[in-house]
């Protein structure tokens, strides 16, 4: 798997997304780091085949010694400093590294009321994630490091679906359920993060997307037409703007169609589930068991007559 004589594939941040990527690109055959902030998680990131080192974004006594040995960066640590980041950057800049890839966010867009979005639209962000994530972006753009944005929309998967969070009890439809949502399977979004790594461009932005719109209550009745749970209870626009915080309720009320036609076509990516319903069907292939058994606990599971 990993060649340590090759540079560095730095990933800051092997979270849910990050793991996916460092697995499939150690897989390849790349020489994959990756950071965690605990000692718990370094024998996790091990096992997707990358280097595990710590980082909490203030220390970098680990990330030192691949000095002149990083190839690229990928950055999928969420922003909370902008200053914070700016150092990241100027540093990773003099430590040699050869290109970068941010992870940002689709809240960058705000709300669209419905209308198509691409690569190019207008940026209009209406959450503090939004507006930070952003600013966040344009730091690395603007920096002397070669750098791409990559634009996720609702990262989903094994261990953590809408299937979980129904089965859960966790799910709500807010006000008429109506607002458009988008998705991408996490295998997808590293298969677009590894192309966009191999083909880099400068300046470039990514949209990490299935392109399969579709309103909350659509996904919602599906799964209740082809899953044995209760449907997801509703929560009013008023109620839901005083019990949620202000990037979920963003999140859950803004309604965009995003095209993500363009990545795909000049990346050369082809999706494995190009739609909510081929991933959550394999999903519940996976985890059928385990899901009847999350329902069951919180009393969500329709047993059968």
């Amino acid at each position: 798997m990993s060649n340590p004589g090759q540079k560095a594939i730095l990933i800051l941040g092997c979270g849910y997304f990050g793991k996916m990527l460092a697995q499939k690109l150690a897989f390849s055959g790349r020489f994959v780091a990756g950071t965690v902030r605990r000692d718990v998680e370094l024998s996790v990131v091990r096992t997707r085949g990358a280097e595990p080192l710590i980082f909490d974004g203030e220390d970098y006594t680990e990330l030192e010694r691949y000095r002149g040995r990083i190839g690229a960066v990928v950055q999928s640590i969420p922003p909370t400093d902008l200053e914070a980041e700016r150092v990241l950057v100027e540093r990773l800049h003099g430590w040699g590294a050869e290109q970068a890839l941010y992870i940002s966010s689709t809240s960058v867009y705000g709300d669209h009321a419905g209308a198509q979005v691409t690569e190019t639209s207008a940026c209009t962000p209406d959450s503090p994630k939004g507006r930070m994530r952003l600013e966040a972006e344009k730091i690395w753009l603007d920096s002397p490091l070669p750098a791409a944005v990559l634009r996720p929309s609702g990262i989903y998967g094994p261990l953590r679906s809408l299937l979980h969070r129904v089965a859960a009890g966790r799910s709500r439809l807010i006000g008429d359920g109506e607002a458009l949502t988008n998705r991408i399977h996490v295998a997808d979004l590293a298969s677009i993060a590894a192309a966009a790594l191999k083909s880099p461009v400068p300046g470039a932005i990514w949209l990490g997307t299935d392109g399969a719109a579709c309103t909350q209550r659509e996904v919602a009745d599906w799964i209740g037409a082809n899953f044995p749970f209760r449907p997801p209870t509703q929560m009013s626009l008023d109620e839901a703007r005083v019990r949620m915080d202000k990037d979920a309720f963003a999140m859950s009320v803004q309604s965009k169609r995003l095209d993500p036609t363009e990545t795909l076509t000049r990346l050369q990516v082809k999706l494995q589930f190009p739609d909510y319903r081929a991933g959550l069907k394999a999903i519940w292939v996976r985890e059928r068991v385990a899901l009847e058994t999350l329902a069951r606990e919180h009393g969500q599971l329709l047993e059968a007559v």
